[in-house]
């Protein structure tokens, strides 16, 4: 187990090379250079290396180097070990983790290979994706959740993997009983965009409850847990691919209704959400995996949208960008209104 650095400036030749030959034994990186840092809900660091055999010119370390990152210690060791006990087992389009540990302070970080090497587009929650694109990432989706379909090795090979339940959730929580912290947010754009009615805690709790009793009845497996645009890719040859992983051991509806709902432009959500939704049962079946009835999976996508809900409306500012916030948390709002989710959930 190695200490891992505190800091950019800790960041040394001599500890990425006894990082990195976990993966590659007995390569020695010669010379280390940061060349890019980019602040956000965790610290990327692009770093420039110089190796005694050949090796990636570039790698991208994700770590904890903000002023938040102890409240973020969790997020970390999440997606610490998505890329070393998860992502393995799939086959989907994702980032070569050379790296992937913690430490004994519970500190936790992964070095990754630098996809601008491979030219990949990179999306925004700024630009909604199209038909063919959100089919395709739905495909990915399916077989990301196939895997683990109701597996009887969920419960010990994936205990690190959190659920949704308040618990598993508490810094959100923490914001939505508290009247002034909520208050802060009620007045932020985010919530001025949203319809009046929605800015409701305990009928928000209400309902999140309420999704996770309809949870006990269905299926669960592995979901990527974040699948907004800005943790996915495109490469070269259109092919979709899967970044930031945050995994939460529940129903496929969390990601599916996450997912079209952050992705896709109002107007276009209303018109393609049947249809993208049949395209992943149909997906489903392709894997081997007998899905639910179109009524019961569509009754499943309306409830769960209450889980976007919750997360957009008390994103951090210091995580996201406001307009960033601002465009999901409409879309899930908007999206809740059509569905009346709160009705589908009786509350």
């Amino acid at each position: 187990m190695l200490k891992l650095p505190r800091a950019c400036e800790e960041i040394s030749a001599a500890w990425l090379s006894e990082a990195l030959s976990v993966r590659h034994p007995g390569l020695v990186v010669e010379d280390a250079r940061v060349l890019e840092v980019i602040h956000g809900a965790c610290t990327k660091v692009r770093l420039g290396l110089s190796c005694d055999r050949p090796f990636a010119p570039r790698v991208m370390m994700k770590a904890g180097f903000e002023p938040h990152s102890g409240a973020m210690m969790q997020m970390h060791v999440n997606e610490m070990h998505a890329y070393r006990d998860l992502a393995p087992t799939l086959s989907v389009n994702t980032c070569e983790a050379h790296y992937a540990g913690c430490d004994a302070t519970g500190s936790a970080l992964v070095i990754l290979e630098d996809l601008t090497l491979r030219d990949v587009g990179f999306l925004s929650l700024q630009a909604p994706i199209d038909y063919a694109l959100a089919a395709g990432f739905l495909e990915g989706l399916a077989a990301i959740h196939a895997r683990w379909w109701a597996s009887p090795e969920l419960k010990d090979r994936f205990a690190w993997v959190p659920d949704t339940s308040e618990a598993q959730f508490a810094h959100y929580f923490a914001l939505l009983l508290d009247p002034q912290a909520f208050g802060r947010f009620a007045g932020s754009p985010r919530c001025a965009a949203m319809p009046r009615g929605l800015l409701d805690p305990p009928r928000i709790r209400a309902a999140h409850a309420a999704m996770r009793a309809a949870h006990e009845a269905m299926p669960k497996t592995v979901n990527h847990g974040d699948m907004h645009l800005g943790n996915l890719f495109v490469d070269a040859d259109g092919r979709p691919g899967f970044l930031d992983w945050q995994p939460r051991l529940a129903p496929w509806s969390i990601d599916v209704s996450y997912f079209m709902t952050a992705a896709l432009d109002l107007v276009d959500r209303r018109r393609w959400e049947g249809a993208l939704l049949q395209h992943y049962l149909t997906a489903l079946r392709a894997h081997g995996i007998e899905p639910p009835g179109f009524d019961e999976a569509w009754a499943a996508y309306r409830r769960d949208l209450v889980w976007g809900l919750l997360i957009w409306m008390l994103n951090g500012s210091e995580f996201q960008t406001e307009s960033n916030n601002t465009a999901a948390a409409t879309r899930f709002a908007m999206a809740v209104v059509d569905h009346d989710t709160f009705r589908e959930l009786g509350v």
